[in-house]
Parts: structure tokens; C-alpha cells; sequence
């Protein structure tokens, strides 16, 4: 048997010397922080079957007494069950030197892999290797697209520039009867596209005893939307027919914008700050043919969510929430947006900023991916002229224009990433 102590600078190091000097059938016996870095003493070439054996080899054998013998066997057993190898006898370690260098004695600790810190830089390597790796493949799987299929993979380049999910853009490109038009292949997908957009056909302006709400982050445009929505059921069916509530009870004067609007229409206008004011608000508009709902910008991360969402859901009342969405987000915060506030069950979404977007395509693919129809869209700040039903083609047409505008163009690399990303999303 050979035992031998190690160093190393960190255990990685300890154990690749252990490995180089021993072999891979080396045995861990114990390990210790020092000075200079990790200490390991590992032992190797042993036969388990001399264990315990009382008999000796003739003139080779160092253990010369029964004591001796004693402190052999405990020393095999300290091997064999990986715990530190006791301190011998001064004759006994300078008997045993014939054959090993004997450790001096080190702390014992156990050896787990999960707590050492080169786990932590192996896990980060493996995935480091497996994102390069994904890479590496989606490229091949772009390049195979490119070589197989060059039309329907110029398609898929015009939908990613429109903003839409590489997930939802590689569905969509399947599903096309490919030809060498490409221009009739893209009229093709953007029909697609329409044909499956949710879209609710001007339900609020044309529902009468309807009550509404308007929730979504800060700063999305909720109460300009609420004024423009007001505003256009008053022009379209008469003075006196609706009443506007606000449970936003966090910002400076937040009451102000939406009574000066109410004041400018001539329509009633109520606070509500708990289940009881609201309830009490919702019955001094049992007249109107529409209420309108207007609550407090929250982050999707703010823990306060839920006292808006349990103040709709216990008033009493069927209330209809819809969602405003900032057209100008970035697809992955409005995706993070739906996913906060369907914990509402939610009727529908409103798309505003869509003038300040160089993109519309992500929330067009939120609307379609999460199954949430698009009712309006908002375009701008007069009230009420910048607010419109939304219409399937229409919102296709615009998303096109605002590529075409904008002058964005998916080149062969951004495709290659993006497909990439979905091959990790899939096995992740």
C-alpha cells in the first residue's frame, strides 16, 4: 500500500495531483485547510484481503509485536472506512518507513464534494460548455435551414425582425406551403399571424352595464386610457352615462389627473380605498350603462398586487379587468407583466405607447402566446382621438410599417441566437 500526502492551492489542484501521482483508484482518507492551500492524504495499491490476516510475510513485515499487530489492523480499518490513520509508535513509524511515508496526523474532514467550492466552478464550467455547446448546434441547425429551406428561412428572419418570438415566428414558418415567391410566402405568414391574433371586437364602447377596470405597471398610461375610453362611450351614446372611480391611493395627488378629466366630460367621479368605499361607489353608479375603474400602478414584483386584485374580486360586482400593456417594453418584461397580473382573471389587454414603439411585434406575440385578446390600442395622448378597437390585419399592418420605419433587419447570427435560445429553453 501507498500513502501519500498531497497540496495543492485549492482542492481541485489537490486532487489532479492525486490523480496524476495515483491513478484514479486512489482512496481520499482525509483533507485539511492549510496555510498554503488544501492537504489530501490518499492511499492506493492495497489488498483487502490481507485485512485482519494475523499471519505474516517472513523478514517483510514491519509490525514486529502484538501490539504492533493491533495498531496494523486499526490502521488498515482507518483505510479501509477513509478516517485518519492514528500516530504510531516512534518504532513503528520508523519500521513502516521501509515501505510508506506515514502522514502525520491531520484534522478530519469529511470529504463532500457538494460543499467544496470547485463544485460550484464545475457546475459553472458544465454550464458554460453546455451554452456553447447549444450554440454551437443551433448555428448547424440555422445553417441546415438556410441550405434546405432559404425561403421559409427568410421568412422566419422578417418575423423575428417584427419583434415576434423566435417560438412563435418558427410555428408560424412551419406552417407555410413553401414556394420560390418569397413575397407571396411573407403575405402568406403575416396572414397567419392575423388569423390567429385574439382581438375582442370594440366590447367596451358596446356593452352597456358594464363595469371596467384598468390595472397595469406604473407609468403605462391607465388613467389617460380610462379618460379616452370614457370619453368615446359618452360621445357614442350620450352625457350622463358614466361614472369614474380611482382606488389609487399611493401617489401624490394621483386623484387629480382623472378629476380633471371627469370634470371636463361632466362625469361623476369617486375615491375608493377599501372593499366597503368601493362597494359604496359601484352603488351610487347603479344608473350608469358604464363604469370605469381606474387602480394603482404597481411594479409586477410589488407585494401590494394582491390587495388590488382581492379589492375587484370582493366588491361584489362582475367586474371585467382589462390589462394595459406598454407597447415600448421589451417582449420578456411585457411577458413578465401577464404572468404577474393574471392572478386577476383578466378579460383582455389594452396595447398603449404604441407611437413610442420601435417594435410592436412583442406584444403582439404576449397577446397571442398567452391567449389574451387585444381590445384597444392607444397611440398617443389626445383624448379621445388616440384610442382605436383593435383590429387583427390592422395591428399586423402597423407592426410591419414600424419594422419597415425603423429599419430593423434579423441578420443570420441573431437568428442563429434566438433559435438557440429556444433549444435551451426546451431541454433546460
Amino acid at each position: 500500500m501507498k500513502i501519500k500526502r498531497f497540496t495543492g492551492s485549492d482542492m481541485r489542484q489537490a486532487i489532479r495531483n492525486v490523480r496524476d501521482a495515483l491513478g484514479v483508484d486512489a482512496v481520499i482518507l482525509s483533507n485539511s485547510i492549510t496555510a498554503d492551500g488544501v492537504e489530501v492524504v490518499a492511499a492506493v495499491d492495497y489488498d483487502e484481503s490481507l485485512l485482519g490476516s494475523n499471519e505474516t510475510s517472513s523478514g517483510t513485515s514491519p509490525f514486529e509485536s502484538d501490539e504492533q499487530e493491533f495498531k496494523r489492523d486499526a490502521i488498515w480499518d482507518d483505510v479501509r472506512y477513509g478516517r485518519d490513520i492514528p500516530a504510531t509508535s516512534q518504532a513503528s513509524a520508523q519500521s513502516s518507513k521501509q515501505e510508506q511515508s506515514a502522514p502525520a496526523p491531520v484534522q478530519q474532514k469529511a470529504f463532500k464534494l457538494n460543499d467544496d467550492e470547485s463544485f460550484k466552478d464545475m457546475q459553472s464550467e458544465i454550464k458554460s460548455l453546455r451554452g456553447l455547446l447549444v450554440n454551437q448546434l443551433s448555428g448547424l441547425a440555422w445553417e441546415n435551414e438556410t441550405r434546405y429551406h432559404p425561403i421559409r428561412a427568410r421568412i422566419l428572419q422578417r418575423l423575428i425582425a417584427l419583434g415576434l418570438s423566435p417560438r412563435l415566428a418558427r410555428n408560424i414558418t412551419e406552417q407555410l406551403q413553401e414556394s420560390d415567391d418569397i413575397d407571396h410566402n411573407w403575405r402568406m405568414a403575416l396572414g397567419i399571424l392575423a388569423h390567429q391574433l385574439p382581438v375582442l371586437d370594440d366590447t367596451i364602447l358596446n356593452t352597456r352595464k358594464n363595469v371596467i377596470a384598468i390595472v397595469g405597471a406604473t407609468g403605462v398610461g391607465k388613467t389617460t386610457t380610462v379618460a379616452k375610453l370614457a370619453a368615446r362611450y359618452l360621445l357614442r351614446h350620450g352625457k350622463g352615462r358614466v361614472g369614474l372611480i380611482t382606488t389609487d391611493n399611493y401617489r401624490v395627488a394621483a386623484h387629480e389627473q382623472l378629476r380633471s378629466y371627469a370634470r371636463i366630460m361632466g362625469a361623476p367621479m369617486r375615491v375608493a380605498s377599501d372593499v366597503e368605499s368601493l362597494q359604496d361607489a359601484l352603488a351610487a353608479f347603479h344608473d350608469k350603462e358604464l363604469v370605469i375603474i381606474d387602480t394603482a400602478g404597481m411594479s409586477q414584483r410589488d407585494m401590494r398586487l394582491n390587495e388590488q386584485f382581492n379589492l375587484l374580486k370582493d366588491c361584489g360586482h362582475d367586474v371585467k379587468v382589462f390589462l394595459a400593456l406598454a407597447a415600448n417594453n421589451q417582449r420578456g418584461v411585457l411577458t413578465d407583466v401577464e404572468r404577474a397580473f393574471k392572478a386577476v382573471q383578466l378579460s383582455g389587454c389594452i396595447l398603449t405607447k404604441v407611437d413610442e414603439t420601435t417594435s410592436l411585434g412583442g406584444g403582439l406575440s404576449v397577446a397571442l402566446e398567452h391567449k389574451l385578446p387585444i381590445a384597444y390600442i392607444s397611440d398617443g395622448q389626445q383624448v379621445p382621438e388616440d384610442l382605436h378597437p383593435a383590429r387583427a390585419h390592422a395591428l399586423v399592418s402597423r407592426a410591419v410599417a414600424i419594422m419597415q420605419d425603423v429599419g430593423i433587419g434579423a441578420k443570420d447570427d441573431q437568428v442563429s441566437q434566438m433559435i438557440g435560445g429556444m433549444v435551451a429553453h426546451a431541454h433546460g
